[in-house]
């Protein structure tokens, strides 16, 4: 009994199918069919329509069985060859990537070590470009903006509305990723390895000697845990240094509306707001979540290049 709807359900499907596909190339070719042909390829979706209402399973698979062959000797030369469906498909597909990454997901390599030890040299990162707003491509506007949070790891680019400028300026037209410390109206300071947002120093505890590596250079470090805005993760700073680098701006400074205030997690080795000031919110193309691939070029051994823990690992 199950055996027999099964069937009789999979030959439906089957034959609705082949009728859609026959009357939407009628709609679009039949000006150029002669009508004895036309006629003939309506005459028999309506035998199929006819064999569905009934339900019988003999009448369905006999009706679209005559449909099919009609089709493949008589309307063939009317529907997309193979070649020009391969094409369209290939076409779609390409336009679905370029629309994923220009609206929602991109992929974005690590090229040093300033994030360190959140993010290696070699991690292969996703961002997120959805989440604070639509951007539209090759332009700053971003529709349904949201706001960037403290605590968010944010790949920005800077460009002509960056108010950096002169020597201390990054490069423009490249992609940074740094951490948001500061958002608009909060104050920011920096006293020892304490970095102070509206008066209070952010919340940190020592968590031991951190060993690690910016490319080819291997260096040892403090690391500390800390805690902002609910989201923990991981600084370094210089061994034996008392002080986190306070850079080129006159602390204590409050960061203006419609810009973040950024800093590196490897305190003392970060290229940031401390040295080249504040970055638009314009200019953040998303925020880092995940690393989906992590490749170590420092490495020797083949076998040791891939991070394999580090593979679809959050990031924090």
């Amino acid at each position: 009994m199950i055996v027999e709807w099964l069937r009789k359900r999979l030959a439906a499907r089957s034959s609705r199918r082949l009728v859609r596909a026959v009357r939407s190339l009628l709609k679009k070719k039949g000006d150029l069919m002669a009508p004895r042909e036309a006629e003939h390829a309506e005459a028999r979706v309506l035998a199929c329509e006819e064999a569905l209402e009934k339900g019988s399973l003999h009448e369905i698979r006999t009706s679209r069985r005559a449909l099919r062959l009609f089709f493949d000797n008589n309307l063939k030369t009317y529907d997309k060859s193979s070649v020009r469906k391969n094409v369209e498909a290939v076409a779609v597909a390409v336009l679905l990537a370029l629309a994923v990454r220009a609206f929602v997901i991109q992929p974005f390599k690590i090229p040093s070590g300033s994030m360190l030890p959140t993010l290696l040299v070699g991690d292969h990162i996703l961002i997120n470009k959805f989440v604070y707003g639509t951007r539209i491509p090759f332009t700053n506007f971003i529709s349904f903006p949201s706001e960037i949070a403290r605590g968010d790891v944010v790949v920005f680019k800077f460009g002509r509305n960056s108010p950096a400028d002169g020597s201390s300026s990054p490069d423009k037209g490249v992609f940074y990723i740094k951490r948001a410390m500061g958002v608009a109206g909060d104050k920011i300071d920096i006293s020892g390895r304490n970095v102070l947002i509206n008066g209070r120093p952010v919340p940190q505890v020592y968590s031991g000697d951190y060993v690690g590596g910016d490319g080819n250079r291997r260096y040892a470090a403090d690391r500390y845990e800390q805690t902002l805005s609910g989201k923990k993760f991981g600084v370094i700073y210089k061994r034996g240094q008392g002080s986190t680098a306070r850079g080129k701006m006159d602390f204590p400074l409050t960061v203006p509306e419609g810009s973040v205030f950024v800093m590196g997690d490897n305190r003392d080795n970060s290229y940031d707001s401390r040295f080249w000031g504040f970055v638009p919110v314009e200019n953040v193309y998303g925020k880092a979540f995940v690393i989906h691939w992590s490749w170590d070029l420092s490495s020797p051994e083949l076998s040791e290049k891939i991070r394999w823990r580090r593979i679809l690992s959050p990031i924090d």
